[in-house]
């Protein structure tokens, strides 16, 4: 969780004129890889579940399934309030915030933002591979089933229209290293229930404010009519609180306060979003009020940074609307696409030295710098997909916009001056660890050094923080202060499915509730390929009525092991009694098998 608000500014390089030609770079990566990715991706956010929601981390971890302490922090609300005596709240739910367990409304009210834009922008993209348990599926595109993990939470934050709750947790959460389960029966002041609260009744507008752009997200994309209307209701209760208190966000306790308090781009996005779901003017009223006279570009989107959606939703709505000094939103959002992050020669800024020759824009930050480039690669496919759907013209070059996304997307997935992913897991390479104690799944509070040999993680499809600048990142989960680059979380995944979504979406497209049906070689991921007490079969992306098995032999044929894997996302071998050498994993449903070779220290 971050200690300190460092500004997001451009970083200042050795290496200091070039400008990378992205209308010329191709792919390196297969569809079937970015469709592989972008579930993984999406799966994580089932690893930040709090409460009893089948968060698949805990449910998959033999140690709790022994003892059936698969849930965590079911007593949220109940604990002190603001410092003072117990609550008598419901605040069970929503999104842990980063490898910790807190929950923070301002990383996961963006994260929610962040992923239902995605899902209206590009609705191709998503598939239903699984129910909101991860069972069979339900009709409803998967991203959605993860979303309403934190829209459900976001409606018990506004228990009146003059409280809103923006924090649970304690600050001795992060001064343990156990499982979010095995942690809830600890001592409060390690995190353990009832975990304490904190409201607000006259501040946390801007917070708010990203509640109620979820909850009208929400609303106009759920398919079920009795949810879109409450989320409608607590929308526009979310927006109000906003609208009264937004020049104050409400400090998050322990960690840290507000330099800035900046708050118009979040007020502004919640009330275009509402005019939307209302047609009601005012609102759109109010949205372009909010942003009038300014020109809003002081860094990627982010927890903090969500100008490049509100100018996306007012340019769709029309896209002369200008701001009454210094041009129309659309050049706004232009000047962040092709002067902030492209750095489009033609535009040149005094800055433009964050780009190295990889193509690859490291933008200053103690924690990593790869969620800021995703921002900026999910601005440019938003400018893409305006001019490609033709509510804009222009004379940019749109395929150096595409380009750019696709090349922020290689450099996460593998291709950087590391030649490893910063998706934890992604094709079984874990080679970069995750600060995430669900992902390590360990409850005895293990010393750095064993930490840092994370002899065991799911392939918990996290994105890993980053390099601080070229060639810069220590692969440390404690230790220093260079485990921040390690931190993965809930506003790390989420510009990574959205710029994901906007690839996946021309590149391997799917209907509305479409799910595979026949068993494929990405059906299914198994991992470490060189193994010792332990391999995993994790589900990625396929769901199954009939039965699924899997078989382990040996190389000369001898079946050892036969495992159910239906409705089960993940499924833990231990291996101690294999003998050394090569292993066969066969997966067999209706007929079809896959194999994967596999060998033992």
């Amino acid at each position: 969780m971050k200690k300190k608000i460092i500004p997001f500014v451009l970083a200042s390089m050795s290496i200091s004129t070039y400008a990378y030609d992205y209308s010329s770079y191709s792919a390196a990566y297969s569809n079937s890889d970015y469709r592989e990715a972008l579930n993984m991706g999406l799966k994580f956010f089932g690893g930040q579940r709090c409460g009893d929601s089948h968060n698949w981390m805990l449910v998959n971890n033999s140690e709790l399934q022994k003892n059936n302490e698969v849930s965590c922090h079911t007593q949220d609300g109940k604990g002190s309030v603001n410092g003072g005596g117990n609550g008598n709240y419901d605040l069970t739910g929503g999104w842990h915030d980063c490898g910790d367990h807190i929950k923070v409304g301002t990383t996961m009210g963006y994260a929610a933002v962040s992923l239902l834009i995605a899902y209206d922008v590009w609705p191709e993209a998503f598939q239903d591979n699984y129910d909101e348990a991860y069972g069979e599926p339900n009709k409803i595109p998967d991203v959605l089933d993860e979303v309403k993990y934190a829209t459900d939470y976001f409606i018990k934050c506004f228990p009146n229209d003059n409280t809103f709750v923006y924090y649970v947790g304690f600050e001795g959460d992060h001064n343990v290293w156990k499982t979010s389960a095995r942690q809830s029966k600890d001592k409060v002041e390690n995190g353990g229930d009832p975990r304490p609260v904190w409201t607000a009744s006259d501040k946390g507008g801007p917070q708010a404010a990203n509640y109620a752009s979820a909850l009208a997200l929400m609303s106009l994309n759920y398919p079920d009519q009795s949810y879109k209307e409450l989320c409608k209701t607590y929308a526009i209760k979310a927006y109000n609180f906003a609208k009264k208190n937004k020049s104050a966000h409400a400090s998050i306790p322990i960690f840290y306060s507000y330099p800035n308090q900046e708050w118009t781009d979040e007020l502004a996005l919640a009330a275009i979003l509402l005019y939307r779901l209302t047609g009601e003017e005012q609102y759109k009223k109010d949205a372009l009020s909010y942003l009038s006279g300014t020109w809003e570009s002081n860094s990627p989107l982010a927890w903090d940074t969500v100008t490049d959606f509100a100018y996306y939703y007012i340019v769709k709505d029309d896209p002369t609307a200008n701001n009454g000094q210094g041009g129309t939103y659309l050049s706004f959002l232009e000047k962040n696409v092709y002067k902030l992050h492209i750095q489009d020669p033609q535009e040149p800024r005094s800055d433009k030295s964050s780009c190295t020759s990889n193509g690859f824009p490291y933008y200053k930050s103690n924690w990593g710098t790869n969620k800021l480039a995703l921002g900026g690669a999910v601005a440019a496919a938003l400018y893409a997909k305006l001019a490609e759907d033709g509510v804009i013209t222009t004379t940019k070059d749109i395929k150096k916009a595409k380009n750019f996304t696709l090349r922020i997307i290689d450099y996460v997935l593998g291709k950087n001056e590391f030649n490893h992913t910063f998706l934890h897991g992604f094709k079984g390479d874990m080679t970069h660890k995750i600060h995430h104690r669900n992902a390590m799944g360990r409850n005895d509070n293990p010393p750095t050094d064993e930490k840092n040999k994370a002899e065991f993680m799911f392939a918990s499809g996290g994105l890993i923080g980053g390099p601080s600048s070229y060639g810069q990142f220590g692969n440390v989960v404690e230790g220093g202060s260079s485990y921040t680059e390690t931190e993965g979380g809930c506003d790390y995944n989420a510009p990574f499915v959205a710029a994901m979504a906007s690839l996946v979406a021309e590149k391997d497209p799917v209907e509305f509730v479409d799910a595979p049906t026949t068993l494929s070689d990405r059906s299914y991921m198994v991992y470490p390929t060189l193994f010792d007490d332990y391999f995993i079969i994790d589900m990625i992306e396929h769901a199954y009525e009939k039965e699924v098995i899997a078989q382990i032999f040996t190389i000369d044929g001898q079946l050892i092991d036969t495992y159910d894997l239906k409705d089960k996302m993940s499924t833990i071998i231990r291996t101690s009694n294999y003998a050394a050498g090569f292993y066969i994993v066969k997966i067999t449903a209706d007929g079809k098998s896959v194999s994967y070779k596999l060998v033992k220290n």
